[in-house]
């Protein structure tokens, strides 16, 4: 196998692009085994847990099928969308989903959908910042998390992913400074590298960004901008207090930087506190997103901003996605209005309560940091492991997680510690099936 030129794509996003790209030319076709991962891993020069990623995702795509005894293998044509991502011999506890199953009250709003007038609407050109009643959800949704915000200083994105990426691109030139945490969203590392953007490590505690640490930075590095997830930080859950929001906008006020709030699990825990960006609004742009909390296909994420930033932000979108897709947004929109969105957020709440009392079963309670109703938890390395070997150890075993390499920002010596997803895997019983692997390599 030879991977073309990935440029800032994932090697396994790649692998599993060849794999599509082959069974649709017929070079691979089905029934074919496809390499073991050590073989694969050796060919390519990346790791295993490289290839085992791949292979998931192939089989998330529905092209490939791994069995106990038989390996890895094309599917059949025509296997049907119930088969899809499923993958009996791994057990993916990489990526954060949400469980509550929504095809019935998708179903639903779709069949509403087609009996409305005005559905021309959503699909012909409009404001690229989006449909005013998409903007007054938006509204709706940003009070959920506690942000107040008006409906003209709104814009809707293609997902969190797209907001980030426009306020980055239409706040911050190139050679500019951004502070964020240690250990970060995997994707902002890209992000800056596509804007020429450097980005400035910051240290955390349990409670999150150290507001001291943020300060002496912007004194020595010149940092225009900060961000950051203080509600619940991707990948160690820190759940940073009122004060010391309360210190960290003193410190952005002070050196005048623009705070990227990118919360988009606070929903999923607890959002009782002040958004950091309520904090010093004229600085904030705040990202109420809806894919970690509803459902991840759902791409679409409320950009709330300073008045003054609006036609800036709005030229962003339309330079990159134009604008949120009108479909999606009216969908989102219906659910926040008629109280639907927040009753599936209680519903992947509940269950990812006992999804994490499971993993305190099987775990121990002091073997990981969490919230009680995240979607994941973060594992500090016992002595003697590296995460990255952990990981790859992991994988070998036929368990995904993600590492401290996969976060880390600069060369700040982040702890070493794996993101387990609980919220990856459709049942208990494969989540717990997961969790006795880690477990037991935990012990070693």
């Amino acid at each position: 196998m030879q991977l073309p030129e990935t440029g800032d794509c994932p090697k396994y996003l790649s692998i599993a692009d060849f794999i599509q790209a082959a069974v649709a030319e017929g070079r691979l076709a089905p029934g074919d085994p496809l390499p073991t991962h050590r073989d694969l891993a050796d060919q390519l020069g990346v790791t295993v847990g490289t290839v085992t990623r791949g292979y998931a995702e192939a089989a998330r795509r529905g092209l490939v099928r791994g069995e106990r005894g038989r390996g890895t293998y094309v599917m059949q044509d025509r296997q049907g969308f119930a088969e899809l991502g499923q993958n009996d011999g791994v057990v993916d506890l990489g990526l954060a989903a949400t469980t509550y199953p929504l095809g019935p009250s998708l179903g639903a709003t779709l069949a509403e959908l087609a009996g409305r007038d005005g559905l021309q609407e959503l699909l012909t050109r409009h404001e690229s910042r989006g449909l005013p009643r998409h903007r007054e959800a938006g509204v709706r949704w940003a009070a959920e998390y506690g942000y107040t915000a008006q409906a003209d200083n709104v814009l809707v994105c293609a997902g969190a992913q797209h907001a980030i990426l426009a306020t980055l691109a239409a706040m911050f030139s190139p050679g500019d400074r951004v502070a964020v945490e240690s250990l970060t969203y995997p994707m902002v590392k890209p992000m800056a590298k596509r804007l020429s953007l450097q980005l400035v490590p910051i240290p955390m505690d349990e409670q999150g960004l150290m507001p001291d640490a943020l300060n002496a930075a912007c004194v020595r590095d010149k940092i225009r901008g900060l961000y950051t997830m203080p509600a619940c930080q991707n990948p160690t859950l820190a759940r940073m207090p009122e004060f010391r929001r309360h210190e960290v906008a003193a410190v952005c006020r002070r050196h005048g930087l623009s705070i990227v709030e990118d919360d988009v699990y606070a929903l999923a825990v607890d959002s009782s506190l002040p958004p950091l960006s309520m904090l010093a609004p004229e600085l904030g742009y705040f990202i109420a997103a809806t894919s970690k909390v509803l459902c991840d296909g759902l791409r679409v994420a409320f950009l709330c901003v300073p008045p003054q930033a609006v036609r800036r932000l709005e030229s962003a979108i339309e330079m990159s996605a134009w604008k949120a897709a009108g479909l999606m947004a009216e969908i989102t929109s219906i659910w926040i209005s008629d109280g639907s969105a927040m009753r599936i957020v209680e519903a992947n709440r509940t269950e990812a309560a006992a999804r994490n009392e499971l993993a305190r079963e099987v775990l121990g309670k002091d073997a990981f940091r969490g919230q009680t109703t995240g979607s994941y938890i973060w594992v500090p390395m016992p002595r003697g492991w590296r995460a990255v070997d952990f990981a790859e150890t992991a994988a070998e075993r036929g368990v995904i997680v993600a590492h401290t390499e996969h976060f880390a920002v600069g060369g700040l010596g982040a702890e070493q510690g794996v993101r387990v997803s609980l919220s990856g895997v459709r049942d208990r019983a494969t989540l717990k099936r997961g969790l006795e692997t880690l477990a037991e390599m935990l012990k070693l």
